[in-house]
């Protein structure tokens, strides 16, 4: 489509040449469609957001371009003059289509553009739903650049309205003066007809702008959650420390306050840009009737002082706003990064109430928790602190502007009687317009600058995903292999995330069929082995050879509940219905839990609910309902004691037979449970993995 663009534009160009040369089109026509021409054969490397803006308002340039030059030649019948478009509507298009290439150039706005363009370019099958208005089936590329197309159509006509206004305040007040009671009337009635259209205009920008930021949300949580639980990478990131502090603030908050802020910030600048070039024009116009006396000088000389005042008083606010409010960025980040940390503390106070209770740790939770607000409510005073400096002078700001256009104009208006208080009316309506446009980054400086903030996280939480997605090739090398029947290491060195090597030139092999036993001093290496061999562990160097067929199950000494009923936690990671209800009550009754066979179906918070004896035997009743190949116990049995650890380790060996178990264990009872011996043993410098007599741990 913009190859097409541009084949169009090249041929306006020589259009708009032949009537320039030979008739009455202005010469600025071909001049910005041979620029336009040359953005649209360079759009085509931009990302798609923005080459789809560009080509919009190229195309606009192409329609309004045709217009001024159709009307130039007299083409066009008198009759629709009032409704045609100032002649140079089709510059100012051709601008908007430049900046928006140019955009892609400054590197502040292409860190947004490449946070925002993956949507628009989503490929996955939907359906807009419009209400009541419509549904159709496509793709969601497709429905994000139509809102979005949507939204810019609307905001012009939102400054197209403000535009009619404006003249209408002038018409409207000249009536009050001129005590013209037909004219009142009449243009009472056209109030009436643009406050409808104003009022439409309004409700569908409330619905189209809030469906496309909320459909935006949905796809980028989904993409946020599907990277972060993709191929272990929320893993990865929790081993990586505070590189990446609290995933959940910044899926949650952050892609909220992304969306929203993104339209809310480019409607926002566009309608203001659009507002500058509908507003200066009708100024620089009245400039010249508002003769101005200033020590002796006529102000209206300056072609167009009224705006160059205005832009010298903005100018020099927006300075003023940028040096107060530049802290604003990081204390920001760290607001947001400090209130995240508080929040998660009290989930894991929540979360671990009993351990809490019953080792009397209240106080010391209570000072952790209010230490951590303390720096919360430190970052915050000084986040207040800066938004009332910043707040004092946009709120000075704000009232000055209030009288400002009567105090710039009074003297002249007094000065000249034939003035019309319509047009002293018009002209502040004018400023009022203009102001807000000059000014914007005055008033919203506090809110550009969270906004920074949030894509300071959301990018720094794309680049540590990246950077997790990269290191999964890294550490061991858990891979299945053609005729391989037993689990086997071979120069194996597992490592911490800050380089220690834990085991070092580690050989081992785990056979099928045999029952082996994992032993050593706590903190040597075992669990962070069995990490290796599940695939997990993205620190150290080596191979695990797998058999190709089998799958492998790690079941660690703190099972893990979802949030749901208890059928779900037996079935996890599978849905309920992966199994029969005979099945679950089974399961249940082997492990000894048949108690709970009537609460399937209970939602409770099973974690806290249960003891960590009932927790255990819940994770072997999954190991039994799965079935796996290769079955690795981490401690899983520590909480039980021996008679009911040796119980349910009949119960594996009787309902999984054909599972090869690997345990991680510390007593000497569990010699008796298996075949063979492997233990970890620390050197001075790391530890290594050597095969000893199981008979010698049974006699400790």
């Amino acid at each position: 489509m913009i190859r097409l663009l541009a084949g169009l534009s090249a041929v306006s160009t020589i259009g708009f040449a032949a009537g320039s040369i030979i008739g009455p089109v202005p010469l600025y026509l071909p001049l910005a469609s041979l620029v336009l021409t040359a953005v649209l054969f360079l759009a085509a490397r931009i990302p798609t957001v923005l080459r789809f803006l560009v080509g919009l308002f190229a195309f606009a340039f192409l329609i309004l371009g045709a217009v001024t030059a159709l009307n130039e030649a007299g083409w066009l019948p008198e009759g629709i003059q009032a409704f045609l478009p100032p002649a140079n509507a089709a510059i100012v298009a051709s601008i908007l289509a430049l900046l928006h290439y140019l955009i892609y150039f400054v590197p502040v706005l292409r860190r947004i553009v490449d946070l925002v363009n993956p949507y628009f370019e989503a490929e996955d099958r939907t359906e807009l739903n419009l209400g009541f208005l419509a549904r159709w089936p496509m793709r969601e590329r497709t429905v994000a650049l139509g809102l979005l197309g949507f939204v810019v159509v609307i905001n012009v006509l939102l400054v197209y309205l403000n535009v009619l206004f404006n003249f209408w305040q002038n018409r409207f007040y000249t009536a009050i003066q001129d005590k013209a009671a037909a004219a009142f009337w009449t243009e009472m009635g056209v109030f009436g007809s643009l406050a409808t259209f104003w009022v439409l205009r309004g409700v569908l920008d409330s619905y189209i702008n809030g469906y496309a930021v909320l459909r935006w949300r949905n796809w980028l949580s989904q993409r946020y959650v599907n990277d972060w639980l993709s191929d272990k990478v929320h893993y990865r990131l929790s081993l990586a420390g505070n590189k990446t502090d609290n995933p959940d603030q910044r899926i949650a908050e952050d892609v909220r306050d992304f969306t929203l802020s993104s339209y809310d910030n480019y409607t926002g600048i566009f309608s203001q840009l659009l507002s500058i070039y509908a507003f200066v024009s009708i100024l620089w116009g009245i400039s010249a009737e508002f003769p101005y006396q200033l020590g002796g000088f006529d102000l209206s000389k300056i072609p167009g002082y009224l705006v160059w005042m205005l832009l010298a008083w903005a100018v020099l606010f927006t300075y003023l706003s940028h040096l107060i409010g530049r802290p604003l960025v990081p204390i920001n980040f760290k607001v947001q990064k400090l209130e995240a940390d508080f929040r998660y503390n009290l989930v894991r106070v929540r979360e671990n109430d009993e351990q809490i209770a019953l080792l009397h740790g209240e106080e010391v939770e209570k000072k952790g928790l209010l230490a951590r607000f303390a720096a919360v409510y430190g970052m915050r005073f000084a986040l207040l602190v800066r938004q009332i400096k910043l707040g004092s002078l946009t709120f000075a700001y704000g009232q000055f502007n209030l009288v400002l256009p009567f105090f710039l104009l009074a003297p002249a208006y007094f000065a000249n009687e034939s003035m019309k208080s319509g047009t002293l009316m018009q002209t502040a309506d004018a400023f009022g317009n203009i102001i807000p446009a000059f000014s914007f980054f005055v008033t919203s400086y506090a809110t550009l600058a969270a906004y920074k903030a949030t894509i300071d996280r959301l990018t720094g939480f794309d680049t540590a995903i990246a950077k997790a997605n990269a290191a999964r090739d890294d550490g061991v090398h858990a891979q299945p292999q053609t005729g391989q029947t037993a689990i086997d290491g071979r120069d194996v060195d597992v490592t911490l995330p800050n380089g220690a090597v834990l085991l070092d030139k580690a050989d081992f092999s785990l056979p099928k069929g045999r029952r082996t036993l994992v032993t050593g001093p706590s903190g040597s290496g075992k669990t962070t082995l069995f990490r290796a061999i599940a695939g997990i562990w993205p620190y150290g160097r080596g191979t695990i050879a797998l058999p190709q067929t089998d799958d492998v199950m790690l079941l660690p000494q703190q099972p893990y509940f979802p949030l749901g009923s208890l059928r779900a936690a037996l079935a996890y990671p599978l849905g309920e219905e992966a199994f029969e209800e005979k099945q679950y009550r089974d399961v249940l009754e082997q492990v000894g839990l048949d108690d709970l066979a009537d609460r399937l179906d209970a939602d409770d918070k099973w974690d806290n609910a249960l003891s960590g004896g009932e927790k255990q035997r819940i994770a072997l009743a999954r190991a039994i309902m799965r079935r796996p190949a290769w079955l690795l116990l981490d401690e899983a049995t520590s909480a039980l004691d021996e008679k009911s650890e040796a119980d349910l380790y009949g119960l594996l060996r009787q309902a999984l037979p054909d599972t090869t178990i690997v345990s991680i264990g510390h007593r000497s009872s569990l010699a008796g449970l298996h075949d063979r011996r492997l233990a970890v043993v620390p050197d001075e410098k790391a530890a290594h993995v050597e095969e000893r007599p199981l008979a010698e741990f049974g006699e400790r």
